[in-house]
């Protein structure tokens, strides 16, 4: 499988598992994704850990799909991997991205559609979407401005900027930079696994409102 789920102790682990692609997202991955978000929604989950496999979060939607001369099939990846993404904003329990390696393009919309980003400092963030002829989403560009300013934004998005991960870390995009994924994830995923869903889920709710 390219897309896994791992269920212990109340904590969702989902991995990209294609290594090979830096685990680059193709249409199929999109649909396992999505179909384990659906499944979560009524398990005793506390938190989803999102991540990738082999040394890298993911370089993005797969671009040899997306060159295929033909527009309907392109435009149901594209609405699918959107949808996915939102699916995954949207979901109840809190998220976490956990990244190390590259984070790019669709990549770096599933990490921001987390409510927090953990990453080391070889990350490399980017999202190049103009130069490869893509608009990047309305709504995730949205997103992109909820987490850094302005400024920053448009670095990525017309500079075409890499950040690695302390960069990162200074223009808000993650929420800690550290050498040690684990330790820096596993006190969090303590504390939630020892309160009640119901309690997890509201605060979860009340932090995504704004207060």
């Amino acid at each position: 499988m390219t897309v896994t789920l791992d269920v212990t102790d109340r904590v969702a682990r989902i991995t990209l598992d294609r290594p090979a692609k830096r685990n680059a997202v193709t249409g199929r991955m999109w649909t396992t994704l999505r179909r384990h978000l659906d499944a979560l929604e009524d398990r005793d989950v506390v938190a989803v850990v999102l991540g990738g496999a082999g040394g890298s979060f993911s370089a993005g939607a797969d671009l040899d799909e997306l060159r295929i001369p033909d527009p309907e099939h392109v435009g149901g990846i594209q609405e699918l991997a959107e949808s996915t993404v939102l699916r995954l904003r949207d979901l109840a329990p809190p998220t976490l991205a956990v990244v190390d390696g590259p984070c790019l393009g669709a990549g770096a919309s599933l990490a921001l559609a987390c409510d927090l980003r953990i990453c080391t400092p070889r990350s490399r963030f980017a999202i190049p979407s103009l130069r490869h002829g893509i608009v990047y989403e309305p709504v995730h560009v949205q997103r992109l401005l909820q987490v850094v300013r302005p400024g920053s934004a448009a670095l990525l998005l017309y500079g075409g900027e890499t950040w690695d991960g302390d960069a990162a870390a200074r223009h808000g995009l993650v929420d800690r930079c550290t050498d040690d994924l684990q330790a820096a994830v596993e006190p969090i995923l303590a504390g939630l696994r020892t309160a009640p869903r119901h309690a997890v889920l509201a605060t979860a709710a009340t932090l995504r409102a704004g207060g």
